[in-house]
C-alpha cells in the first residue's frame, strides 16, 4: 500500500502580520458589543455627579518599549477634576517619567458623568528626551459602573509625524487599546483590607496594529493587565503593582502610592469612579527604529527592532 503524504508550504511572515491586523480591526466592535451586553444584563450601580478632585502618585518600576532597552523607571503623576455645570467637567493630567528615555507631558480633556459612568476625550502631548522628540495622541475613554467593578476602556491614537534625528533613527508614537476590570472586595479581608477598599485589576490590552509605524514596527502587541491596590487609610492608596507586558517584549512595570485630595473620605471603589481612566497607564508608549548597524551613521545609542 503506497502513503501519500502531501507537505504544505509554511505561512509567510507576511500573511500573519496580515491576519493579526485585520483580527485587531475587529476589537473595537467587539468590545462595544460586549459593553452593551454587560450595560443591558448587569444592574448599573449610582455614582455622585463629578467633584472637584485631585491626585498625586508617586511611583517607581521598570519598562522597555518596542525598540528600546529596558530599566528602571520612576513616575510623578497629578492629575484634576473641575466640575463646570451638572455633569460635565474636565479632566487633566501631568506626568513625569524618569529613568533611561525620560519624558514629561500634559493631558486634558472634557468628562462627562452620568449615573452608570464616564466618558471624556482627551489631548495628550509628550516630550521625550530621547531624540528630543514631541508626539501627541488622541484618547477617547469610558467607564461603566456595576455593584463591585468598574469596566474601564480608552484608546491612544497618535496624530503626531514620526520623529527623525537625521541619522536614519526614527521614533513612532504607539496606538494602544485597553479594556479592564477593576473589582472590588465585598467584604472585609483583615483588618486593613476593608470592603471597597481593595481593588484587583485585570485585563487586555493590544498596541501598534494602526497608524505611522505600524509596518517599520513589524507587528503588532498585545498582552494582559493585571493591578492589584488597597487603601490602608483615608485618602491614600497603595499599588502593590501595576503590570503590562506584549509578545513584543515590551513591558511596564509599577510600584507605588497615591494620595487623594477630594475631602469626603471616600473608599477606594468611590474614589476611583471620581476620575477616568487611563491614569496610571499614561503616557503612551512609542517605538524605535533605526539603520542596520552596518550604516556608518549610525552611533552607539541606536536602537534597533528585532
Amino acid at each position: 500500500m503506497l502513503l501519500t503524504v502531501t507537505l504544505t508550504s509554511p505561512i509567510s511572515l507576511q500573511k500573519i502580520n496580515s491576519e493579526v491586523s485585520e483580527y485587531m480591526k475587529i476589537w473595537p466592535r467587539v468590545l462595544s458589543i460586549a459593553c452593551a451586553l454587560l450595560l443591558s444584563a448587569v444592574p448599573v450601580a449610582r455614582a455622585a455627579e463629578l467633584e472637584l478632585f485631585g491626585k498625586l502618585a508617586l511611583s517607581g518600576g521598570a519598562e522597555k518599549e518596542q525598540g528600546g532597552t529596558g530599566g528602571p523607571r520612576g513616575t510623578i503623576e497629578a492629575l484634576g477634576v473641575v466640575p463646570l455645570w451638572g455633569n460635565l467637567g474636565i479632566q487633566g493630567v501631568a506626568h513625569y517619567v524618569g529613568g533611561a528615555g525620560s519624558r514629561y507631558g500634559v493631558s486634558a480633556g472634557p468628562v462627562y458623568a452620568w449615573g452608570g459612568g464616564k466618558a471624556g476625550i482627551f489631548v495628550n502631548y509628550q516630550h521625550r528626551t530621547f531624540l528630543s522628540n514631541n508626539f501627541v495622541h488622541v484618547i477617547p475613554a469610558l467607564a461603566l459602573y456595576f455593584n463591585q467593578m468598574n469596566l474601564n476602556l480608552w484608546y491612544a491614537q497618535p496624530v503626531s509625524s514620526p520623529q527623525r534625528d537625521g541619522n536614519g533613527r526614527v521614533e513612532y508614537g504607539q496606538n494602544k487599546l485597553q479594556a479592564t476590570v477593576s473589582y472590588f472586595a465585598g467584604s472585609d479581608w483583615a483588618s486593613f483590607l476593608k470592603k471597597d477598599n481593595v481593588e484587583v485589576v485585570f485585563g487586555m490590552q493590544a498596541n501598534t496594529f494602526a497608524g505611522a509605524g505600524r509596518a517599520q514596527l513589524k507587528s503588532a502587541g498585545v498582552g494582559p493587565v493585571l493591578g492589584l491596590a488597597f487603601m490602608p487609610v483615608k485618602d491614600v492608596a497603595v499599588n502593590v503593582f501595576h503590570v503590562t507586558f506584549d509578545n513584543r517584549s515590551a513591558y511596564r512595570v509599577t510600584s507605588g502610592l497615591e494620595f487623594f485630595f477630594s475631602g469626603n473620605n471616600a473608599t477606594l471603589k468611590q474614589t476611583r469612579r471620581k476620575y477616568l481612566e487611563p491614569n496610571v497607564w499614561v503616557p503612551p508608549a512609542a517605538g524605535r527604529v533605526g539603520p542596520s548597524p552596518s550604516n556608518s551613521t549610525c552611533q552607539r545609542n541606536c536602537t534597533f527592532v528585532e
